[in-house]
């Protein structure tokens, strides 16, 4: 006798339960792939920041002052062009100090490094953005933009609107994605 013939295998609404699960599973795993991205791009930048400052004390110790910065004449953002050296620099005035002095053996750049994730830096005389009088010693500003996210801020890190002085009548505001740092030459 003929056996009944009995089919075995997934419905179509068991596939489409497998599928979605396995979507959510997906987007879950990207997501926190993302994030772990953006942490270790962060730590980079915290990393470099902190290169960057000792070098800097480096290159006062050797030479009584921090390195003056350039204008980046050749910076890939149009912006760039005021008395910072950026990182976005193509003409190698991305405290290019630091290097010549051996330092440093190249100056560090941003992950991503561009318009949007950069480093900057500033040396002012005391009397820079309406602090005459009321500063006695240059100083230097670093600053990185552009960071990942807000959850490993320096804690030296400024993040809200700032004023070089107490009085300054020049300030300009940051955000959680922009860390500035300051120091006085002293």
């Amino acid at each position: 006798m003929w056996a009944k013939n009995k089919q075995q295998g997934f419905t179509i609404v068991e596939l489409l339960i497998v599928i979605v699960v396995i979507g959510i599973l997906a987007a879950i795993t990207i997501v926190a792939y993302t994030g772990v991205q953006a942490r270790a791009r962060d730590s980079q930048r915290v990393t470099d920041l902190q290169s960057i400052q000792k070098a800097l004390e480096l290159y006062k110790a050797q030479n009584g002052a921090y390195p003056p910065s350039s204008p980046t004449a050749a910076a890939i953002c149009a912006s760039h062009t005021n008395g910072y050296s950026y990182s976005d620099a193509t003409d190698g005035t991305w405290l290019s100090s630091l290097v010549t002095n051996k330092i440093l053996s190249k100056a560090p750049v941003s992950p991503g490094n561009g318009c949007v994730h950069h480093y900057s830096y500033l040396y002012v005389a005391a009397s820079s953005y309406g602090c005459t009088g009321l500063r006695t010693t240059n100083y230097y500003i670093l600053q990185i933009v552009g960071t990942d996210g807000a959850a490993n801020i320096p804690s030296d890190a400024v993040t809200g609107t700032w004023r070089p002085c107490t009085g300054a009548t020049a300030g300009w505001g940051t955000t959680s994605t922009t860390w500035t740092f300051q120091k006085d030459d002293v």
